[in-house]
């Protein structure tokens, strides 16, 4: 089953249920201030902050990925990003119509010559 999941951008709003608050104690953060805000907690530890370690949240750091369905290892980067994956999907709304769309019908070119021969 294929994961529906989509990376979140920068400006989008999450809400954390207060359950979920291990990290951080504020519940609503832009995606960008919930990122800037896991920084200090990563700076917190017993180790200097460089920018090669802020790369992990913007231009990705260097790796290398062996996927299962790959032929071998890939290089490339990887970054954190926030994901979300909905509960159900969203519903496109459609403008209403007075008329209902007929599908297409190779016919239709022929009815168009019979009608074009009956008015003449």
């Amino acid at each position: 089953m294929e994961d529906k999941f989509e990376i979140l951008k920068e400006n989008e709003i999450i809400s954390l249920e207060e359950w979920v608050r291990i990290l951080l104690q504020q519940p609503t953060y832009k995606v960008s201030e919930f990122m800037q805000a896991l920084i200090p907690l990563l700076k917190g530890r017993n180790y200097a902050w460089t920018e090669d370690r802020a790369n992990w949240f913007t231009q990705g750091v260097p790796c290398e990925v062996l996927k299962l369905d790959a032929k071998g290892w890939r290089k490339g980067k990887v970054r954190l990003a926030i994901e979300f994956l909905p509960d159900e999907p969203e519903v496109e709304e459609t403008p209403a119509t007075n008329e209902i769309a007929q599908p297409e019908s190779p016919l239709d070119d022929l009815r168009q010559m019979i009608n074009q021969e009956t008015q003449q």
